[in-house]
């Protein structure tokens, strides 16, 4: 018997993406490669044809996990001591698949519910520790060390928060903490009007609700935050990999920009 799962809502969302890991990892080249999804995913108890992960679903969770962990390791890399935060983390074995450098500090960050789970799935480590709360509160910050740079990691989260709350988790987070970068993937505005016709959200119940447009907004009001980077999921290399139809609708896609950042990365400094 696995263990048998009780999320509901954006909650049950980190389900699908665990099973685009495995997907890929299946794959004779995967973007990923993550065995440790492959391996969660038997020992789940859930029906996991209630979500239908598409092979776009599969595209999208991988190229912004990649692109996330190519942008993690260049950043542990010039600064070896410092502290990681990976918010709404969800079953991801990022801090298990990354190599940590000497003196790095890592924490993954989710409800409750989700931080138990994990705790039954994942080995021990040195340096890695789990916090059960929600990201959108205030008092977990309080057994978070704010004397070394840090790494803000926030995937799959921020298109599902409210806007006063997703802004307002950022303000918390760069008063607390000293210095460094946070990096997460957002939606522009328009496509939450869309959202409502996604499987996966229908599926779970979520719902999309912040859409960020110009990503130099936020350094007007997020008091030390520097704009860093946009990427586009569209500018995968990974992408050449794809049926010479869907390479087709990308070159389309990336031509036009409401359509080419629709779906992206951002990387902010503070």
């Amino acid at each position: 018997m696995g263990e048998t799962i009780r999320l509901a809502g954006v909650h049950e969302t980190l389900l699908a993406t665990l099973q685009a890991r495995a997907i890929d990892n299946r794959q004779v080249q995967p973007v990923l490669g993550d065995a440790t999804a492959e391996d969660l995913l038997r020992r789940i108890d859930y029906d996991f044809s209630r979500i239908k992960t598409a092979t776009k679903d599969v595209r999208i969770v991988t190229y912004r996990a990649r692109k996330l962990d190519e942008w993690a390791a260049e950043f542990l890399a010039a600064r070896p001591g410092a502290l990681v935060l990976h918010l709404a983390c969800g079953l991801d074995s990022r801090a298990f698949r990354l190599e940590m450098p000497p003196g790095v500090e890592w924490i993954d960050v989710d409800v409750p519910d989700v931080i138990e789970l994990r705790k039954r799935l994942y080995p021990h480590r040195d340096r890695y520790r789990m916090i059960g709360a929600s990201v959108t509160t205030e008092e977990w910050l309080d057994s978070v060390t704010d004397d070394r740079p840090a790494l803000v990691i926030a995937e799959g989260l921020t298109p599902y928060l409210r806007e006063a709350d997703g802004e307002a988790m950022l303000r918390r987070l760069t008063r607390h903490l000293p210095s460094g970068a946070v990096m997460f993937d957002a939606v522009l505005p328009w496509t939450l009007r869309f959202a409502k016709y996604s499987q996966l959200l229908r599926a779970t119940g979520a719902t999309f609700g912040w859409g960020i447009g110009d990503p130099r907004i936020l350094e007007c009001r997020i008091p030390g935050l520097r704009f860093g980077e946009q990427w586009s999921l569209l500018d995968s290399p990974h992408l050449a990999g794809a049926r010479p139809a869907e390479k087709a609708v990308g070159a389309v896609m990336r031509s036009v920009p409401q359509l080419r950042y629709a779906h992206r990365l951002l990387r902010y400094d503070f």
